[in-house]
């Protein structure tokens, strides 16, 4: 890896060392990961076709690439949970905290590796297998499956902007929790889900269901009318939430900075 001079603006080229010393020390772990999913996606999809669960090909691998949707939800969010684990630790702590970073730059790596490049990976490793799936569809089992109707499942936009603000949160979880940072993090979801929720009964109780369908959360009227009024929606909620979450995780990871 090259020496790099410290400084204190924001380079690309330390940002690029960072995520090649990360991608160093994890690239078995990623490997096995990826791997392992594909080929357990795979597999199952093989016994139920062989075995005849179910009528439609097609069907069966929007069924797998659901499937895989969750893993790498799932999965993404115990990365980012771990992606600051060296701090967890006091044999490691130090190795990160004076690495020749600063802490947008370590942020940005690290938000780089858990969404950026794992959605891309995520989503080529899911393509391939739908292209193994109709390929061994077509020539070896002689059940049809349709790639259309099959992509359709994953939904990559959609799933692509809810993974992303969860994302930010599940990484502000990393830097502020010390151990356990993906049950943590999740049981704190879990925690404001259900406050939201207690909030949402005490306030019908009392004014009642037909006064709170009036605060429904509807897309802006401008909105209303378009295709993908709904997508359009969730990027407007969800951008802004993501920025802010990342600043809080930069400005936590900032006070445990040493350089």
């Amino acid at each position: 890896m090259n020496s790099l001079s410290m400084t204190n603006g924001f380079t690309f080229e330390r940002c690029k060392q960072v995520i090649r010393r990360t991608f160093e020390m994890n690239k078995r772990t990623y490997a096995l990961g990826f791997g392992g999913a594909f080929v357990g996606l795979y597999s199952i999809w093989l016994l139920v076709m062989l075995f005849g669960f179910s009528p439609e090909g097609s069907e069966t691998s929007a069924m797998i690439l659901g499937v895989g949707i969750l893993v790498y939800h799932v999965a993404g969010y115990v990365l980012t949970a771990t992606i600051f684990s060296e701090l967890q630790s006091p044999d490691s702590a130090s190795q990160l905290l004076t690495l020749p970073a600063t802490s947008g730059e370590k942020l940005f790596s690290s938000w780089v590796i858990t969404f950026v490049l794992y959605t891309f990976v995520s989503f080529f490793v899911l393509t391939v297998l739908l292209l193994l799936m109709f390929v061994t569809g077509d020539f070896f089992i002689g059940q049809s499956v349709n790639l259309a109707d099959s992509a359709a499942a994953t939904d990559p936009l959609q799933n692509t902007l809810s993974y992303m603000l969860f994302n930010s949160v599940f990484m502000l979880g990393a830097v502020y929790f010390r151990g356990n940072n993906f049950l943590k993090t999740a049981f704190s979801i879990l925690l404001f889900f259900l406050f939201l929720g207690i909030q949402g009964i005490i306030l019908i109780n009392l004014f009642g269901s037909g006064t709170m369908q009036s605060f429904t959360i509807r897309p802006p009227i401008f909105l209303q009318n378009l295709e993908h009024a709904a997508l359009w929606f969730q990027a407007i909620y969800t951008l802004p939430l993501t920025a802010l979450f990342l600043v809080f995780s930069y400005f936590r990871l900032k006070n445990r900075q040493v350089v």
